[in-house]
């Protein structure tokens, strides 16, 4: 039993070694002339890269950049139809729209018995802005909406395979699991105001995990995967529906947020607000050593939930009523930004969230050096220690890696690896490898 463990050990090890070096590599060899583009997010948003109003931006943003590893897209003329088109709309209507296509494919070295080793998805983001009222002014009030689809292909998503296939309380992969209906509207909302005017608010359906403890950096369809590494839910979050967000924009460095939303909300419906059950939060957002006019947002959240009315678990709700606080680290390590590291840690209490507690260290490096370089490429690595606040579950695990490259013209390429250690609801499995590969597009 000893040499057998110590074979263990040494293939994790090994496993590990391994997947950082081949990623090292990869980054030296992609070759490509380089620009003078910047491929960072503007961080210093409220929400999350895939808030609307921040997914147009980066739309607006990836249009702009045109270096890749081939230099012609076999997108590239629907793309520039797509732009000219949206141009001439926005020029008519003041209505803006974007769209953004990403589809996923995640493999597992091993698998509880009669569950799926592979799976595939897809996600579609069609999201647009109205500009009604103040156009052009700080107080600018738009309406904006975000029509979200999410597929399969008969196969098993990501997002259940790291669930089912592992017994993973972290999961291998965040937003990748088919709707039924296909499509729905997860975001309808009024929004007004701006950092310039000092205050802004949005009333309507919302999505909570698109504003709390929230970084620019890290999105499942753009940089890191798991469920934990990517989603604040140490927070016992509500689902998409009623609620409304204002903020307090008291100097360029901090900002106060305050959030109340409908604690039985259900992307698929429209909840039940009458009933009463409230989801709370409020949030202090600090700059607290910017090296960038790009720099993000460290955060302090403190939250309640009324709870579900059935105490049906939902989104990350466990159902119980509760409350907690998680905190969001974030720093630009270089002069110019490039390097970014983030430390989370969250905490819930009355077994009312998904995670008891949550802890995560992420670090991302934007157009890496290397012999030679590829322009608006992207190396991630980050660790996630989790313990669920299920019943059983023992305390999780999980490393990846990642490199981003656009590969065409608007198409970027990650390709990622994941070291799962103690899969939380399977004590016979110490260690698995999971391999992914992820194609975005936007225009």
């Amino acid at each position: 039993m000893f040499c057998l463990h110590l074979d263990e050990e040494e293939r994790v090890r090994s496993s590990v070694v391994a997947a950082v070096a081949w990623f090292v590599l990869l980054s030296c060899f992609m070759a490509a002339p380089a620009t003078a583009e910047d491929a960072r997010p503007n961080a210093g948003g409220l929400n999350h890269p895939d808030d609307p109003q921040n997914l147009l931006g980066h739309i607006r943003q990836r249009s702009t950049q045109r270096d890749s590893l081939f230099p012609v897209s076999p997108l590239g003329w629907l793309h520039d139809s797509a732009t000219q088109a949206k141009q001439d709309l926005y020029k008519a209507t003041d209505l803006e729209l974007g769209f953004r296509f990403v589809q996923l494919f995640q493999g597992l070295s091993e698998s509880l018995p009669g569950e799926d080793r592979r799976g595939t998805s897809a996600q579609a983001n069609l999201v647009g802005t109205w500009e009604l009222l103040n156009k052009g002014k700080p107080t600018q009030g738009q309406f904006y909406f975000d029509l979200e689809g999410r597929w399969d292909y008969g196969t098993t998503g990501p997002t259940p395979l790291g669930a089912a296939g592992l017994g993973s309380s972290i999961q291998t992969a965040n937003g990748y699991a088919q709707y039924s209906p296909t499509f729905i509207f997860r975001n309808a909302y009024w929004h007004q105001g701006s950092p310039q005017a000092g205050w802004s608010y949005r009333l309507g359906k919302i999505t909570p995990d698109q504003t709390l403890s929230t970084s620019a950096h890290i999105s499942p369809f753009t940089t890191f995967l798991p469920l934990a590494s990517t989603g604040p839910f140490a927070i016992a979050l509500p689902d998409s529906g009623y609620g409304a967000v204002g903020a307090w924009y008291i100097n360029d460095r901090a900002t106060l947020v305050g959030l109340v939303s409908d604690a039985n909300a259900d992307r698929f419906d429209r909840g039940d607000i009458g009933e009463g059950d409230l989801f709370k939060a409020v949030e202090l957002q600090f700059k607290i050593a910017p090296r960038t006019p790009k720099a993000g947002y460290s955060k302090l959240t403190l939250w309640h939930t009324d709870g579900t009315k059935d105490g049906v678990a939902i989104n990350g709700q466990t159902g119980p009523s509760g409350w907690g606080a998680m905190g969001k680290f974030e720093q630009e390590l270089t002069a110019d930004g490039r390097a970014i590291g983030i430390l989370r840690y969250g905490k819930s209490f009355d077994d009312s969230a998904l995670y008891e507690q949550l802890a995560s260290a992420h670090f991302l490096l934007y157009d890496p050096p290397g012999p030679s370089q590829l322009q608006n490429d992207l190396i991630g690595a980050a660790f996630t220690w989790a313990k669920a606040t299920a019943s059983g579950a023992r305390n999780e695990g999980n490393l990846e890696v990642f490199y981003r490259f656009p590969i065409f013209p608007h198409v970027d390429t990650t390709l990622s690896y994941q070291s799962v250690f103690n899969p939380a609801f399977d004590r016979d499995n110490d260690h698995a490898s999971v391999y992914s590969l992820r194609i975005k597009t936007s225009f």
